[in-house]
């Protein structure tokens, strides 16, 4: 699980606005929350907006809470992009 706590909750605020929900837990699953690919779309849109990352829809539903997909998310991230970048040029 990611240690980005802030990550973790403002992924959090994306879904419970997408989904018209208050206090969703990081352990609960996207779809038993009442998701569709609809309100799927909406987070991965709002993901890319707080986050700047482009994520296929396929990821949510392939990481369905929010613990899940915030390591995704942070794996993604332009700063983790430029770090594997650098660790290859080092190699």
């Amino acid at each position: 699980m990611t240690s980005d706590g802030t990550l973790t909750a403002r992924l959090t605020r994306i879904w419970e606005s997408a989904l018209g929900l208050d206090d969703i837990e990081p352990s609960e699953n996207f779809l038993d929350l009442g998701g569709d690919s609809m309100t799927a779309t909406t987070v991965i849109a709002g993901i890319r907006g707080e986050f700047g990352v482009a994520l296929p829809l396929r990821a949510l539903f392939d990481h369905p809470t929010v613990a899940e997909l915030a390591e995704v998310v942070a794996a993604a991230r332009p700063s983790a992009v430029a770090a594997g970048s650098a660790l290859k040029e080092d190699r």
